[in-house]
């Protein structure tokens, strides 16, 4: 049961650990939108934003990876598990869910595998949202008023075909 129990607090942490980088981010950009000079152009700002978003939230999902590889490395005491960089190796591959296989842990540590890769997928899935969500807002920040309702049509042009 360790291993459940381990696999709940890892989702507790780490979903609360995205919650606060996702407010973060975007109490940061909120800011940074206020205080940006007018000079930049929307052609530099709109990489400038996806890029430094995409490298928090990637950091933070090498943060959570981490997280269970020392759970793993402390815990589980694997022959196969013998120092931390084969725990991070097998961390990465799970939350990933890429599953290459070449290092299986044994039967009651497999639980905190399967719960390890659904928060991966939990997790990514958020960071794709949120990435989503900027790239729709940066996309219709600078369109002109009268253009937004001929897009509007045109969308739901499509939608009824």
């Amino acid at each position: 049961m360790l291993p459940v129990f381990i696999g709940i607090v890892g989702i507790a942490v780490t979903v609360a650990l995205h919650a606060f980088t996702t407010s973060f981010l975007l109490v940061g950009l909120r800011w940074y939108a206020q205080v940006r000079p007018k000079r930049h152009s929307i052609v530099t700002v709109r990489p400038l934003v996806l890029g430094v978003t995409a490298i928090v939230l990637a950091s933070k999902h090498y943060l959570d990876i981490a997280l269970y590889a020392f759970a793993y490395w402390f815990f589980e005491n694997a022959s196969q598990l013998t120092d931390f960089e084969s725990s991070l190796y097998f961390s990465s591959v799970t939350y990933t869910t890429l599953g290459y296989g070449d290092i299986v842990l044994t039967d009651g540590w497999r639980l905190l595998c399967g719960i390890q890769a659904m928060n991966g997928t939990l997790l990514f899935g958020w960071s794709t949202a949120l990435l989503f969500f900027l790239v729709q807002k940066l996309w219709f920040a600078n369109v002109a008023p009268e253009t937004k309702g001929e897009f509007k049509q045109y969308l739901h042009q499509l939608q009824n075909q």
